[in-house]
């Protein structure tokens, strides 16, 4: 007969290592049974979690007239975009255009590059988005970046990690062009010749583990 005991689990940086102690009855035909321990180690890496919940259409799209020479009237938005990050570790969030144009909706030859366009994030969780020394870094805090087919980091984590729920980690993906008179809601263009119609363009959001080390980690 075997008889196994499990002894105290404990977790050591990431790594659940589980110590059994097998104790083995061995029986001998002319003497009195006999319990003979035996240690065994394990080690199993439990990988992070990471999920990242937002609209499944990734596309961007916005409606344009012309008025004038270089004034133009955007007479549909670009809608915002509602996403958070559910996470066991710490991760960083990139963007990138899936082409560099947007194309016309009615007459596929209209075409304006996709820098026509530029994002922010705004942080609507508990965990700050401060720089490097807090949860996490925002590349568009205090401006606004372009959207290219080149990827573009957004959201980086920081030494106090950004772990957490989707209540931590909500934000919304703001879009908005970079000359803009919010008033008239007019736009002047100088150096575009845009036709009229409806602009689309696809995106990829990519959330990826961070590989760097966080005060909680360490």
């Amino acid at each position: 007969m075997i008889k196994i005991i499990f002894g105290n689990m404990k977790t050591l940086t990431g790594i659940w290592r589980v110590t059994l102690v097998v104790v083995l009855l061995m029986a001998f035909s002319t003497i009195t049974a006999q319990e003979t321990p035996m240690l065994v180690t394990t080690e199993a890496k439990l990988d992070n979690v990471l999920l990242l919940k937002m609209t499944p259409e990734k596309y961007v799209e916005f409606a344009i007239k012309k008025i004038n020479e270089n004034l133009y009237q955007i007479t549909k938005q670009p809608d915002d975009v509602m996403f958070s990050v559910e996470s066991t570790g710490n991760w960083n969030l990139s963007i990138l255009a899936e082409n560099p144009y947007f194309t016309g909706k009615d007459d596929s030859t209209h075409k304006i590059p996709v820098s026509f366009l530029g994002l922010f994030v705004e942080n609507r969780g508990s965990n700050w988005d401060n720089g490097l020394f807090s949860n996490m870094a925002n590349a568009t805090k205090d401006t606004i970046v372009a959207l290219s087919t080149d990827k573009t980091s957004l959201l980086e984590s920081g030494v106090k990690g950004n772990v957490g729920s989707s209540t931590e980690n909500a934000f919304i993906l703001r879009w908005k062009f970079f000359y803009e008179d919010e008033a008239l809601k007019i736009r002047k263009f100088t150096d575009y010749e845009i036709p009229d119609d409806t602009y689309k363009v696809g995106y990829y959001i990519t959330l990826s583990e961070s590989t760097k080390n966080s005060i909680i980690d360490q």
